[in-house]
């Protein structure tokens, strides 16, 4: 049995790496490194790839009532969560919240984008099943929640955190929303 639990350590420590690496990439070198990203005159701004993902989205209300009414705050907001999840999960640090967080974005991301038939159909539905794997089973050993789980028991338990990452989302749509 101990050498099943060391294997399950180990599967949730790369698929933490991975999930991270891919957040990383995404917020610091598709958005953050990108000069085109928040600059209106750019084809590379966030309103034109929000235009264009809200055509056929069956969130379009969502989109046009939440996102377009400041495409600028959103992209800062999308970078920094990006990076933040990347960084978080990586260090195996909250990474229930983060991975609740996370996988909120990536689902508004897939509802956004699956009907265009990219890529982002596929990376983002892994991504949901990844977080909800990392928030169900934990960071693994080599973490820093493992390293603080014996003084915060909640640590341990996905449920609180579920509900916190819920409630942030929420919170930062309905800000949004009245901003």
């Amino acid at each position: 049995m101990k050498s099943l639990k060391g294997e399950t350590d180990l599967w949730q420590t790369l698929v933490r790496i991975a999930v991270a690496s891919i957040w990383i990439d995404a917020g610091v070198f598709n958005k953050l490194l990108n000069p085109g990203f928040l600059n209106p005159g750019s084809t590379a701004y966030i309103g034109f790839t929000l235009q264009y993902l809200a055509e056929g989205s069956p969130i379009r209300a969502f989109l046009y009532s939440v996102v377009f009414p400041h495409p600028q705050l959103v992209g800062i907001l999308v970078m920094i969560g990006e990076i933040s999840f990347g960084v978080l999960t990586l260090l195996g640090f909250m990474s229930r919240l983060a991975g609740t967080v996370a996988f909120y974005t990536n689902l508004i991301y897939f509802l956004s984008a699956y009907w265009t038939g990219t890529e982002e159909y596929g990376i983002n539905l892994l991504l949901m099943l990844f977080n909800l794997y990392l928030v169900a089973k934990g960071p693994g050993y080599l973490s820093v929640d493992q390293l603080i789980q014996r003084k915060l028991r909640i640590v341990e338990r996905p449920l609180p955190w579920l509900v916190l990452g819920s409630l942030v989302y929420l919170i930062v749509i309905f800000i949004l929303l009245i901003y």
